[in-house]
């Protein structure tokens, strides 16, 4: 079933909206820049994805599942109580708003069979896109995640949808065992009085041995880690309060639908007063002061974006590091004979791909004959004229090699932890081919990774909380950028390093704009006349630790800044693969795949494409 009528879509969606949050004047807006995500960026002025004619019905879902989340939140959750119940622990608060979340979920879900339907078609494409179903351990996903799952389908007794199942069992049985006699049964009831449900999930994530503050109920279980165990009622709501104020400058908005982390640690919460941020995002020092040094690797003519000036707030944790550096050559040498084993059926598609660009590029560089020569290859044309009359002279052709700039091509991989699966090993196994196939063409190749070195901000965080927290401290991440081949090496040296991408734990965060930036910094060092970046992503720049004491935006426009600083400002051609994520909203020049199968083929056209036009 599909909607043909755009118009039609965007009247029904809004007039459900505003039915469900019980207010008349909700101002709905569409955009095309929209992703059917479910983050909720203003809570107040909900913006959803534009719908396409004839839009098939997982796409409907998807949009009207994230109406839904805004709908829900707006009618059942109190921004104020929620703030004052904050927690100065992290991943106390984390847990706390993911079961908010599962609150106001489990209501839509109890009262309505379609809205549903639309939240699990929300939460099973979260659960696509952060790579859920490929999980191995319960530390793969963060205990917020894992909490909102199990909570929503605990409370309503619906299964969870097929990409979540895994992090359930895994996380499930786990939590049960923790909470002894208290059980989700006890959150059904108390689903429409959101202060009983807060005091009633304090006492759960007690069980849970959390940091709770101000968890002063006697009756129930008492964090084995907690402060509050002297029942000093006046102690604990200071520190509770003071805890909410801090977390308030730390939350960053998901509607519990796409935070990331660990179970160690999850910065980003399911909520927060979106006014704040709209009202930094018009402040002209929203970021730092003007007099501030731009990033390395960095000229000041791609610092800056629309809103303020990209800052990071330090980068003495960040690493350029080798692939070979990261593993032992026995543990290269086996992952890579598993990305093999795990690729055996894409070989053949992949090198019949690579050997149609080989052809093309090596007809574009030698597809023209001089003739009349007095040596060369015998022409077949006077061949005839021979026969008739000997006493013709033989005459040659030669093939004469076209002008072809000296080029060199540089692969930016996405190594976040989204990626993780089929995704990465085919990005893996396809750009070590078509990097085989650009070096028998003679044309250099870098292959290159980017991810953060933790999930959880890492030292820099550690450093940030020690300094008192300042305000606003830009990139709060250790970042990683990994060479798996440098353009000098040839590809039979470093097609081991690739493997080192289906490690355990490499794939976490993506900080793109950093990473466009350093890559840009490697190429525009290299002699070659033609210099073209290719990019492999598969979503937006997310790092929860920073995302979570910034401007919810500071990622994207930083991306979009490095962006058109290069494709505007430098000769370097720049082009993007999105791997179920529309990247032609960042890149002039990019494409689209549904899946990552369709990579190795993405690739060759976008080579093609680019060669040709030169």
């Amino acid at each position: 079933m599909t909607t043909s009528n755009p118009e039609q879509f965007k009247t029904n969606t809004s007039a459900v909206m505003r039915a469900m949050s019980r207010l008349r004047e909700l101002d709905v807006t569409y955009s095309d820049l929209e992703m059917p995500t479910g983050e909720i960026k203003n809570l107040q002025r909900p913006r959803l994805p534009s719908p396409t004619p004839n839009m098939p019905l997982e796409k409907r879902n998807l949009i009207r599942g994230c109406a839904d989340v805004h709908a829900l939140k707006l009618a059942h959750h109190n921004s104020a109580l929620h703030k004052n119940n904050g927690q100065s622990d992290l991943q106390a608060q984390g847990a706390m708003d993911a079961l908010e979340q599962a609150r106001c979920d489990s209501i839509g879900i109890l009262a309505m069979d379609g809205v549903a339907q639309n939240l699990n078609a929300v939460l099973e494409a979260k659960a696509l896109r952060r790579g859920f179903g490929d999980i191995r351990e319960r530390e793969d996903i963060s205990l917020a995640d894992a909490l909102h799952i199990v909570a929503r389908s605990e409370i309503t007794g619906i299964e969870p949808p097929p990409s979540t199942q895994k992090a359930y069992a895994l996380w499930q049985p786990w939590i049960k065992e923790r909470l002894s006699n208290i059980d989700f049964g006890d959150l059904k009831s108390l689903l429409h009085d959101q202060k009983a449900f807060a005091k009633a999930a304090s006492k759960l994530l007690s069980g849970l041995h959390l940091n709770i503050d101000g968890d002063d109920n006697d009756d129930g279980p008492t964090s084995v880690d907690s402060p509050n165990g002297d029942g000093d009622d006046n102690k604990n709501d200071n520190e509770t309060s003071e805890g909410a104020e801090e977390q308030s400058e730390e939350s960053s908005s998901s509607g519990g639908l796409d935070d990331a982390g660990d179970a160690e640690n999850d910065g980003a919460s399911f909520d927060m007063n979106m006014d704040e941020i709209m009202d930094d995002l018009a402040s002209e020092d929203m970021m730092n002061d003007e007099g501030d040094a731009p990033p390395p690797g960095r000229s000041p003519e791609f610092s800056d974006y629309a809103q303020g000036h990209y800052k990071v707030y330090t980068t003495q944790f960040d690493e350029e590091v080798k692939a070979e550096e990261l593993s032992d050559p026995f543990e290269l040498e086996r992952l890579r004979g598993l990305l093999d084993q795990k690729l055996a059926s894409h070989h053949n598609i992949i090198t019949k791909l690579a050997n149609r660009l080989q052809r093309k590029l090596m007809a574009k560089q030698r597809r023209s004959w001089k003739f009349d020569m007095d040596e060369g290859i015998l022409d077949p044309s006077r061949l005839a004229g021979i026969i008739a009359n000997p006493t013709v002279p033989i005459t040659f052709k030669q093939e004469t090699s076209m002008p072809f700039k000296d080029t060199v091509v540089s692969v930016l991989i996405d190594n976040s932890g989204s990626m993780r699966g089929r995704p990465i090993a085919i990005a893996a196994m396809s750009t070590d081919i078509i990097a085989q196939t650009l070096e028998r063409c003679g044309i250099k190749t870098e292959i290159l990774g980017f991810t953060t070195r933790t999930w959880k901000g890492g030292k820099s965080r550690e450093l940030w909380l020690d300094q008192g927290r300042p305000e606003k401290p830009g990139r709060l991440n250790d970042i990683r950028h990994i060479i798996y081949k440098s353009a000098t090496s040839p590809i039979r040296r470093a097609r081991k390093n690739l493997g080192l991408m289906l490690k355990e734990g490499i794939l976490k965060e993506n900080i793109d704009g950093e990473a466009l930036a350093w890559a840009y910094n490697r190429i525009a060092k290299r002699p070659e006349e033609r210099k073209i970046l290719l990019v492999i992503s598969d979503g937006a720049p997310v790092d929860d630790s920073t995302l979570s004491v910034n401007p919810s935006n500071i990622l994207e426009m930083d991306l979009r800044s490095v962006i058109h600083w290069i494709e505007d400002s430098t000769p370097i051609e720049i082009a993007a693969i999105g791997i179920g994520h529309d990247v032609t909203r960042y890149y002039s020049r990019a494409i689209t795949i549904s899946d990552a199968d369709e990579l190795a083929e993405a690739l060759t056209v976008q080579l093609t494409a680019l060669f040709e036009g030169n």
